[in-house]
């Protein structure tokens, strides 16, 4: 039961981290879209919509965390079953999305290293691109964590 409990706990953890990282980003991209470089203002616009879509995935996973510990505690002391039944199919469907996931987060690096080489003299599209490989490393990195901690969690459930 306590490697369940630790496996939503550092999700929670992971996610508040990425939160206030993220938090920063979209502050100092407010900040970007204010200053006369076309180069930062490029940055802003591809750093912001990202920022704020991970914002919003963590803050969901930091509010439900509770919800998460207490609905698979009750499947693992009432009815275990529900582990093999509900819990373990979802993990798998969650792991499953980290392999798309992570292969986009790929191609949009690399769409950003093109374009950086492509248009190097657009200062704009540069920064565009700048931003695209920022986010598309950041964001690779926060979902190979969370994959890595997932697989640990579904050998968890399949050893109950």
């Amino acid at each position: 039961m306590d490697s369940i409990t630790s496996y939503f706990n550092d999700e929670k953890l992971q996610c508040t981290i990425v939160a206030v990282a993220t938090t920063i980003f979209i502050a100092v991209s407010i900040f970007f879209l204010f200053q006369q470089k076309v180069v930062l203002k490029g940055m802003a616009y591809a750093i912001l919509p990202f920022s704020i879509l991970l914002l919003a995935i963590c803050l969901g996973v930091i509010f439900r965390t509770s919800k998460d510990i207490e609905r698979v505690t009750i499947f693992h002391k009432e009815a275990s079953g529900n582990i093999q039944l509900k819990e373990l199919p979802r993990m798998e469907k969650v792991m499953k999305s980290f392999e798309i996931i992570k292969k986009v987060e790929v191609v949009i690096f690399i769409i950003g290293l093109i374009l950086t080489l492509v248009f190097w003299r657009n200062e704009l599209i540069r920064g565009v691109a700048f931003g695209l490989i920022i986010m598309s490393a950041s964001l690779y990195i926060f979902d190979y964590i969370a994959d890595l901690r997932g697989g640990r969690y579904v050998e968890v459930l399949k050893s109950l």
